[in-house]
């Protein structure tokens, strides 16, 4: 007559999980991702949030957010990726920040840097090329219509060269 209830539960791995599950509401700009010391990861790494290196990374690293390689972290590999990059410990990697990057105390940067702004405290090491700053393009030289419009050797006035 009565069934026993059984408690409802969402399959996170289901295909079909709709995008308003839990687990994705824990996935902001916010989010942490931590690789702990002694830790080893062997391939590319892509994090939502914000990431901390303990650890050491072998591959490429791309980051939403914030990247932090703490003085025990090492990240080596072909690109490094993030909003904003501050280094205690060591990269040999091309890095490209949106923001900055930042190399502190023995912090190690080895590799061609691309980033709004790079800070390198006394004591850190940068080994490489650095492009900082905001990309403007260059300067075209423009015909004024007039000139144009009256013929050749017509100055910005509309004035006519003397023959």
């Amino acid at each position: 007559m009565f069934k026993p209830k059984t408690p409802k539960t969402n399959d996170v791995w289901a295909k079909d999980a709709s995008a308003s599950s839990p687990l994705s509401a824990a996935v902001t700009p916010t989010a942490l991702t931590y690789i702990g010391a002694g830790s080893e990861v062997r391939g590319d790494l892509r994090a939502a949030g914000n990431l901390r290196i303990d650890g050491v990374i072998f591959g490429t690293v791309e980051v939403d957010g914030d990247l932090e390689v703490s003085a025990t972290g090492a990240i080596e590999g072909e690109d490094v990726r993030a909003r904003s990059v501050l280094v205690h410990g060591r990269i040999k990697a091309r890095v490209h920040a949106a923001e900055h990057l930042r190399i502190h105390g023995q912090g190690r940067v080895e590799g061609d840097v691309t980033a709004q702004s790079l800070d390198i405290e006394a004591g850190a090491h940068f080994v490489g090329y650095s492009r900082t700053g905001v990309d403007t393009p260059p300067e075209v030289p423009q015909l004024h219509h007039q000139a144009a419009e009256t013929g050749v050797g017509a100055d910005p006035g509309g004035h006519q060269p003397a023959v």
